[in-house]
């Protein structure tokens, strides 16, 4: 891919305000990289036993069907690798010496290339607000070279972070909840997260032991959490409590 059609695709992803104006840009690249078919798969972590999966992608329909239809997430071995690594892999080394793939796994792989996504490669991501992410792009058949294996691997590891980038600028603007604590409210549930009671940071922070448990109470409702507990675990999978360095 020429360095002019990269600046301009980048361009283009910090200009986008909706999550379906990321599809045409997505393609283009597809296209740019020789292949046919893209797939970008968000996980919201909103919740530990059910998060929201965000799938954009111009896989063959019959193929998304039969992936739902059956539930073949919990065995896609793609998925499984993405949700532990953070470098991108060619599928055909998913199943490898280091790293077997069982029987379902395998199963899985076959159907994908039966309805034409045979060959390709992943690349992870993570957010620092707590999403991870992979981009996938994937062919019936694609031969690659030595030289043209590096330059799509790097030009999908470089394009995928500006994906990311683009999809959590517009995730935050359509909800805007979760950017929606106070300064107070966010030491708070810090200190929360430490395993401080409301009279200890009270000492800490310099307030009211009431006014903690005002500035607490206000973050569980606006993180839509039962109790204080889940409100920690809430701010945790946010990414809105990071270590201090």
């Amino acid at each position: 891919m020429e360095y002019s059609l990269f600046c301009e695709l980048r361009y283009r992803l910090s200009k986008v305000r909706r999550v379906n104006e990321l599809d045409p840009i997505c393609k283009r690249f597809c296209e740019q990289m020789g292949f046919d078919h893209y797939l970008l798969c968000v996980c919201e972590a909103m919740s530990f036993s059910t998060p929201k999966v965000l799938r954009i992608t111009n896989y063959p329909p019959a193929w998304l069907n039969v992936y739902d239809e059956r539930g073949l997430m919990k065995l896609d071995p793609i998925r499984k690798y993405c949700a532990t690594h953070i470098v991108p892999v060619l599928w055909t080394d998913l199943d490898s010496t280091d790293n077997q793939l069982s029987d379902e796994e395998r199963e899985v792989m076959t159907l994908a290339a039966n309805h034409g996504l045979s060959t390709g490669l992943s690349v992870p991501a993570s957010a620092p607000s707590g999403q991870t992410a992979y981009f996938s792009l994937a062919s019936s058949k694609i031969d690659f070279s030595d030289q043209n294996l590096q330059t799509v691997l790097f030009a999908s590891h470089t394009f995928m972070q500006y994906l990311l980038e683009a999809y959590l600028r517009i995730d935050v603007e359509e909800n805007p909840k979760v950017a929606q604590l106070t300064d107070r409210e966010l030491e708070c549930v810090f200190w929360a997260c430490e395993g401080k009671t409301a009279w200890e940071m009270s000492q800490i922070v310099g307030i009211t032991e009431r006014t903690i448990n005002f500035h607490l109470t206000s973050v569980i409702k606006k993180l839509g959490a039962s109790n204080r507990q889940h409100a920690v675990a809430k701010a945790v999978l946010y990414g809105l409590v990071t270590p201090t360095l």
